[in-house]
């Protein structure tokens, strides 16, 4: 249990800074599909070099199945939208709302029957409700959410939560019997990349990484987003996806 809160306060501090990033990037001259070209891409393309020195590129049987969903609904589509919303809502209120991920996840987790109830959980549950109430409160007390503009992109800023929460649902659901962490992040990753790919290129968003610090924060987050799709899958698979979010 102790590693695996480690390994989860470790992808915390992973993912915030990819928050930091995207916010960052998006307002100095990356447009939204050239950003998430790279964070999808760039480590598809990092864990096949990877796969191809180990030998293991092939998917395991259901893994194409399974890392389609995954990889569209889980990662690709709410990507997307989080780098669109980055150019219009504040990173901070961004990660602010992104605490409802818990909350989706678990009602989506006893739905698809993946966890059964508990007092215990209920009451986080319940707590993490409370929670989210008062964040949001505190947001509206700053006038944050005064012009009609932002209160629009605040809500479609929601819907991130519901797929990344359905997604990780799916990660424990439908994980195929075989297989390992490095091969389902791979296929996950491709499957993401085949959606982001033709996006960038007919919106013309293409980012080249050249010599600047917009090249420089991509490429770290490159790094980051190996890392963080490998910690996934291994901490819901060790803990489920309810203890994850």
């Amino acid at each position: 249990m102790l590693v695996t809160v480690l390994l989860l306060v470790i992808l915390g501090i992973d993912w915030a800074i990819g928050y930091a990033i995207a916010g960052y990037v998006v307002r100095h001259g990356v447009l939204p599909n050239g950003y998430a070209f790279w964070q999808l891409v760039g480590p598809f393309l990092c864990l096949l070099v990877i796969q191809l020195y180990r030998r293991d590129v092939r998917p395991v049987p259901g893994g194409i199945k399974y890392a389609m969903l995954v990889g569209v609904i889980g990662v690709a589509i709410p990507g997307l939208i989080v780098y669109y919303v980055s150019s219009y809502v504040d990173s901070g209120v961004i990660t602010t709302l992104a605490n409802l991920d818990p909350i989706i996840t678990y009602i989506l987790a006893l739905s698809f029957r993946v966890e059964k109830p508990n007092y215990r959980q209920l009451f986080f549950f319940l707590l993490g409700c409370t929670g989210i109430v008062i964040l949001l409160m505190s947001i509206m007390s700053m006038n944050k959410l005064s012009n009609t503009k932002f209160n629009g992109w605040l809500i479609v800023s929601i819907i991130p939560s519901f797929c990344y929460a359905l997604g990780t649902v799916f990660v424990s659901k439908y994980r195929p019997a075989t297989g390992n962490v490095l091969n389902y992040s791979l296929w996950l990753l491709f499957f993401a990349s085949i959606v982001i790919t033709p996006l960038t290129l007919l919106s013309k968003e293409f980012y080249w990484l050249v010599l600047d610090f917009n090249s420089f924060l991509i490429s770290l987050e490159i790094i980051l987003s190996t890392l963080g799709y490998m910690l996934l899958f291994i901490i819901i698979q060790r803990s489920g996806p309810v203890f994850f979010l």
